[in-house]
């Protein structure tokens, strides 16, 4: 209740678009480090 109540009042237009960026930058960044995980561990 409090963590929602100071999302809602620190809420602005910019913190929010960084805020819906950031996940996907993050996922993306997760994403490639473990598609070159996996291409080194089955590299011949």
């Amino acid at each position: 209740m409090n963590s929602e109540f100071n999302h809602a009042a620190n809420d602005s237009p910019r913190s929010g678009s960084s805020k819906q960026v950031t996940p996907v930058v993050l996922a993306a960044t997760v994403t490639a480090i473990v598609a070159m995980v996996l291409w080194f561990a089955f590299r011949p």
